[in-house]
């Protein structure tokens, strides 16, 4: 029955307590009103009235049991009717704990001879599962309720190939939903397919990695963005076959590309989403551009980066590819995972099927919009949770991938964030999990989440710090204001903070492995952008750059790289390009020529950062031991590591000629800048850059 229907709206509340909403021109004082469904006709008291603009609510108290997998009606004295819909019942701590469900066979389960189906709805009151074999009309089957809100079937026969989706009956009229659970997709999701795991292509092992967050070099990519130059030759440009292509070069003849990667030193590549998302038209792949942060299917590889977005099995076989191929050439693979909203709320397979449980909504029931995407997943309630953990095992369990970096980390529980890094550090101790820490609720909300500053409650979970990124950039969100890398200096003491991982006395973190520097992303304007609305100078904004790139890989902490800045990827002064096309965000590998030399010298400081384990102390006291950071009246800081390997790091901000005088035993290692030697130990540095001496305990010795 339509609403405009009805003389009133009822709503279930609570397992004792209904809602009645009357239109002012429909009410009655002297009205009563009862419950009717499971062959029983209940009383209902009301307890309050309340004035709304134009309504009148009754809240109801009910002596009885309700089975929400059955239809019930509110009746008045006049004999109208509506059905009683789902309302605040799903939300109440009861209703999560009483359709719990902890097996792990949610989804599709796939034998050649049968096909077992289950979905969770504990409010639906009819389930129908739509089979679709190609060429052939739909096929219908009732589902059954077996327990903890699962709805149940089995297929005999094989079914591999056909497309499937449910019929659910819930809150008056019946609809249409995806599995939540489906590992395939068709184009742009509108069928699950029925896929055969046995025809999967095999993963490859794990790459050699310690598992230990300080080894780790991170280096983001997005795979259009990749493959898309188009004065290079990749067969595949963007997609996933195209991050693995050998032998693609620029016009200089660099290696670019796969071959590029190889060579760069990073140990993982964070892959920016490619669990399918909206935003794009699967089927016509350059009529939209998007990033990927509005998540659609939690199992599903992104089709626009498929070949054939329409074959389930391509999405799920050439993702599996790109990921053999970069572990081939010992690359992990990190996910960028958007857990914390989906693309469309009322799309949602869980708003669907249960209406009012998956999201966080404020006092008058209106959905939050803290994200900034129109909605903010409830991840503490436990199916919400239970999908967040079960498609993390997924894709750590089916495609090998190595690690998590969780978008908007500070609107997910930090209960659902540890469970997540338990279940991870069992299956599999080089896992890595990281994500964006801020603190983001001004309510009690903020106390229960994944932020940083509830980091005593995370610390094997890694946050971008971005008081490392504010302190060596600028600002991000003015980009007149500098950091140290772009001519501050008035701030020295923090840099020598984030030099020590902000973890010396617990500055920011427990302890370095928490700490992800950074300097540039995805997000806003690049750093040589920055730079050159600085300076107006795109020499100095180079050699600013290189010194902000240097930082982050030689600070403690982990390095995390954007792809592109080593050589100077600019946007062209765009502050968000997640919609903006390929002409700004597509990788131009010419640009890599001009920067040659100075992605040589980065390349070497990768080099040492992987040979001297100084460069990976964890903790306060470790810090304290073997490392100290001076602060020179130039304006340059000194770094030392005092451990066995002797090394010395100058970071010069400022085109001013100093003298810098050190024991006799200090040899220039390395240098993104001309220095001049005056004497032994005595040295002239005029120009912005990193100085790399080491003390050589052998005058043989050779670097």
């Amino acid at each position: 029955m339509k609403k405009d229907q009805r003389k009133f709206y009822p709503y279930l509340d609570d397992f004792d307590l209904l809602t009645i909403i009357v239109p002012q021109k429909n009410h009655d004082p002297d009205e009563t009103y009862r419950l009717f469904g499971n062959d029983e006709l209940i009383d209902l008291i009301i307890v309050e009235e309340v004035a709304l603009s134009g309504e009148i609510k009754l809240l109801c108290t009910f002596d009885a049991y309700i089975d929400l997998g059955k239809i019930y009606y509110v009746i008045n004295s006049k004999e109208d009717q509506s059905e009683l819909y789902t309302g605040k019942i799903v939300r109440t701590e009861l209703f999560d704990n009483i359709y719990q469900y902890r097996k792990t066979d949610l989804g599709v389960s796939y034998h050649c001879d049968q096909t077992k189906f289950k979905l969770w709805s504990p409010v639906a009151k009819s389930v129908r599962l739509e089979l679709v074999q190609l060429g052939n009309e739909p096929q219908f089957y009732e589902m059954k309720y077996t327990t903890s809100g699962v709805w149940r079937l089995v297929v005999e026969g094989d079914v591999e190939g056909y497309r499937y989706r449910y019929h659910v009956y819930v809150n008056g009229s019946e609809i249409q939903v995806m599995d939540p659970y489906a590992r395939a997709s068709d184009a742009n999701g509108q069928y699950g397919y029925i896929v055969n795991p046995q025809k999967w292509l095999p993963m490859s092992d794990m790459i050699d990695f310690s598992g230990q967050m300080l080894d780790a070099i991170i280096y983001e990519v997005n795979v259009r963005d990749f493959s898309m130059d188009p004065n290079t030759d990749f067969i595949y440009p963007g997609k996933y076959l195209g991050m693995i292509e050998t032998g693609v070069k620029t016009r200089s003849n660099h290696p670019a590309g796969f071959d590029y990667l190889k060579e760069l030193g990073i140990t993982h590549v964070q892959i920016m989403p490619i669990i399918d998302f909206g935003g794009v038209d699967e089927k016509q792949p350059d009529s939209l551009y998007n990033w990927g942060y509005n998540p659609e299917q939690y199992f599903v590889p992104e089709g626009w980066y498929a070949t054939d977005p329409d074959d389930p099995y391509a999405r799920i076989n050439e993702l599996r590819a790109m990921i053999n191929g970069l572990h081939k050439a010992n690359i992990g693979v990190i996910l960028d995972v958007v857990y914390n909203h989906v693309h469309v709320a009322d799309q949602f397979p869980y708003e669907k099927l249960v209406p009012g449980y998956s999201f966080h909504v404020d006092r008058e029931g209106i959905l939050t919009n803290v994200s900034g995407c129109q909605n903010d997943l409830a991840t503490h309630r436990k199916m919400i949770r239970k999908l967040i953990i079960d498609s993390c095992l997924f894709w750590a369990q089916e495609y090998h991938v190595d690690g998590f970096r969780f978008d908007l980390m500070g609107l997910i529980d930090y209960e659902t964030m540890n469970e997540i890094r338990q279940e991870l550090h069992a299956l599999s101790e080089h896992i890595i999990v990281y994500g964006e820490g801020w603190k983001m609720h001004q309510s009690n909300l903020a106390d229960r989440m994944a932020h940083m500053r509830n980091k005593k409650v995370l610390y094997t979970i890694g946050f971008f710090n971005d008081t490392f990124r504010e302190t060596i950039k600028g600002s991000t969100f003015d980009p007149l204001i500098k950091g140290f890398a772009t001519g501050d200096i008035g701030h020295l003491d923090r840099v020598r903070e984030v030099l020590y991982g902000s973890a010396l006395n617990r500055y920011l973190f427990k302890y370095t492995s928490q700490s992800i520097n950074y300097v540039e992303c995805h997000d806003n304007m690049t750093f040589y952008d920055k730079a050159l609305m600085i300076t107006n100078d795109p020499l100095r904004a180079k050699k600013q750059a290189l010194l902000a790139t240097s930082i982050v890989i030689l600070a403690q902490g982990v390095p995390f790289i954007h792809m592109g800045q080593e050589w100077y990827r600019t946007k062209h002064f765009e502050d968000n390009t997640y919609r903006s096309g390929d002409p700004l965000n597509r990788i131009n590998w010419d640009e890599i020529d001009a920067a040659d030399q100075d992605i040589r010298f980065l390349r070497q400081l990768i080099g040492l950062r992987k040979r001297y384990p100084c460069f990976q102390l964890k903790s306060h006291y470790e810090l304290s031991q073997q490392m100290d950071v001076f602060l020179l009246e130039s304006g340059s800081i000194l770094a030392h590591y005092n451990d066995d390997a002797n090394l010395m790091v100058v970071f010069k901000p400022l085109p001013k000629k100093e003298i810098l005088e050190v024991d006799e035993q200090y040899v220039l290692l390395c240098a993104s800048s001309i220095i001049q030697v005056i004497a032994s130990g005595t040295f002239e540095l005029t120009d912005i850059g990193v100085y790399v001496f080491h003390r050589k305990e052998d005058p043989h010795d050779e670097f």
